[in-house]
């Protein structure tokens, strides 16, 4: 099992699209935490004088920049059946349910890290950008949930990237379907759903920090942090039991 887990993880970094990924997810940051949130702090929404302002940007960071870690995992799953090497992997071990675990420890842990290198370096460009502007934020409100929530949704965005991939497979059918469900299926769905809207996987994943992130202003419609996580755990043992049986039962190719 460790030497399946170190060969996953050596997959993902590996893959040369990781560190674009994550160039990428550093570029967005400083354009969104240390300009906008930081320089331009001054004119800008939030204001200084808002005490919600740190626990806003973390929210926001991790829930806008989740998707890049998703398609760490999504590419470090589907470049096997892209280039045939999948082989080698159901050969390396003597169970396929100990390689598709193997797979969800690595993601997994990929995504612990990915999500709180996200949020640190949110902080500090906000605060670099602030610094030199000379601004100086009020005394700032940062409830401890947030930090569970936040991991929580880095998380679960990776794991409906792994189940995705493992079912489709394909490499594009696994991103178009991760992009196309929550920006075109949901919103679809909710208009027949209405209220019901907020059972929906993305949805509810995006609530777990901050409803606004769903596209819900009012509060009193949306679910509980912690109502919205186990609605989207439901989702995701769904999930990982199709995609477990689906690594079982078809052929390599």
């Amino acid at each position: 099992m460790f030497a399946s887990l170190k060969s996953e993880l050596r997959k993902i970094w590996s893959i040369r699209s990781t560190y674009f990924i994550l160039i990428f997810a550093v570029l967005l940051i400083g354009l969104f935490a240390f300009y906008n949130e930081g320089f331009k702090a001054g004119v800008n929404s939030p204001p200084i004088s808002d005490p919600h302002k740190l626990a806003g940007l973390v929210a926001a960071a991790v829930t806008n920049l989740a998707l890049f870690g998703a398609l760490v995992g999504i590419l470090s799953v589907t470049h096997e059946y892209r280039y045939n090497t999948v082989i080698y992997t159901l050969t390396s071990t003597k169970s396929r349910t100990r390689s598709l675990i193997a797979k969800w420890f690595a993601i997994t842990l990929f995504s612990l890290i990915f999500t709180v290198f996200v949020s640190a370096l949110a902080i500090a460009a906000m605060y670099l950008g602030l610094a030199l502007k000379g601004f100086t934020l009020v005394h700032q409100v940062f409830p401890l949930s947030l930090l569970w929530q936040a991991v929580f949704v880095g998380w679960g965005f990776s794991m409906f990237g792994f189940i995705l991939a493992a079912i489709i497979r394909q490499q594009v059918g696994a991103m178009a379907a991760f992009f196309l469900i929550p920006a075109l299926g949901e919103q679809l769905l909710s208009l027949l759903l209405k209220d019901n809207r907020i059972y929906l996987p993305f949805t509810a994943l995006q609530q777990v920090t901050l409803p606004a992130n769903a596209g819900i202003t009012d509060p009193r419609q949306a679910l509980s942090p912690g109502k919205a996580a186990l609605v989207v755990c439901a989702y995701l043992a769904v999930g990982w039991f199709v995609a477990w049986y689906l690594y079982l039962k078809r052929d390599a190719n």
